[in-house]
Order: C-alpha cells, then structure tokens, then sequence
C-alpha cells in the first residue's frame, strides 16, 4: 500500500498533474483522465485550489502538443509517416484526423481532445499542414481547457462518490495511488496490444 498524506496532496498536487498530464501529451502511455478525476475530488474537499491545477493541466498539456507541433512543422509528414508505422490505431486517427480536418478545418484541433485515438495524433499531423500557428494554439487552448473542466469538474461533482470509494479501498489495505498505478499499468498493456494489433482488422476502435 502506497500512503500519501494530505499536506502531500496540497504541496505536490498540482505538480503531479502538470507531471502526468505533460506525459500523456508527449505520448507516454500513462493515463491522465483518473488523476483529473481525484484532483477534482479533492478540490471539492477544499484540499487543493482549482485554478492551480486547472493551470496545471493546461500548461502540461499546451507544452505537451507544442512539442509535437513543432516536430510536425521541422520534420513534416516524415513525423507523421514514422508515427503511423507504430500501429493501425495511430495510422487510422492520422487518416481520420486528416479526413476531419479538410471537411470542419481548425476547430477539429479543439475537438480531437475528446476523441480517443486522435489527441495524441493531431498537433504532429497540424503541424504540417498550413494551418497559422496562432490558430493552431487558440483552438488548441480552447479544446485543453475544455478537456481539463470537464474531468476536473466531474471529479469535483462525484466528490462524495470518489470519497466512499476512497474509504474502502483504506478498508482492502490500499489508496488512491494504488488504484492510480493499477491503471496506469493496464493502460500501458491496452496500448501496447494496440500497438501490436493487425491492419487488417478495420477500422478505429
């Protein structure tokens, strides 16, 4: 069992989602959505302030896929050659991101950060595009900061929720970071075998 208090959890809070969130944008397999989620609950429990880790999350996440912008902008569609031979799931969201992007244009970038399988792949394949970088980065934001409220504020809503569940994991021996590593783990074996899977097996799943 993994103990963290809660003088911790004020002090290294909003670090740890600009941590987490900066990786998940760099494309490290390591789920963002469930610390979100904690962090929200405990904003409501009046243990963190909002607007610290709402700053948090979207510098992570701006820096995040303004690394991947520029690379797309130095390397053009070498990058995006390079990251669809990792797998069918990034092949197919470069395809669709494409698709999408010609028919809707710029504000498909805020979009993509609600769609899975096209976050991670979208500032790559803008950046070669001719897409203005100010545009880029305004919808960009826009999408971010929407993404961030929305788990941020779920957690806060299901702040009772997420407390009872946080009681009896305590009562099995274990915490939040337990649960927190336990999905890490298994997203990291869901990307890897999606990463293995086939191209013939059609479609983005």
């Amino acid at each position: 069992m993994i103990q963290i208090s809660p003088s911790a959890i004020a002090q290294w809070g909003a670090a740890a989602v600009f941590l987490n969130v900066l990786l998940t944008r760099l494309g490290v397999p390591i789920p963002s959505a469930p610390l979100l989620l904690f962090t929200g609950s405990a904003v409501a429990g009046g243990r963190l302030a909002f607007s610290h880790v709402m700053l948090a999350a979207v510098a992570g996440a701006l820096l995040g896929d303004s690394v991947w912008f520029t690379a797309g902008r130095v390397y053009g569609r070498k990058l995006v050659a390079v990251l669809a031979r990792r797998s069918y799931a990034i092949d197919s969201g470069v395809r669709t991101t494409s698709d999408l992007f010609e028919r809707y244009g710029a504000p498909i970038v805020a979009v993509s950060k609600f769609v899975p399988g096209l976050g991670l792949v979208t500032p790559p394949l803008m950046g070669t595009t001719q897409i203005a970088t100010l545009a880029f980065f305004m919808w960009d934001a826009a999408g971010i900061v929407a993404w961030s409220a929305f788990w941020l504020l779920g957690g806060a809503l299901f702040e009772r929720q997420l407390h009872d569940a946080l009681m009896q994991l305590h009562l099995h021996g274990a915490t939040v970071i337990d649960v927190l590593v336990a999905v890490a783990l298994a997203y990291f074996v869901y990307r890897l075998m999606r990463r293995r899977s086939p191209r013939g097996d059609g479609g983005l799943r």
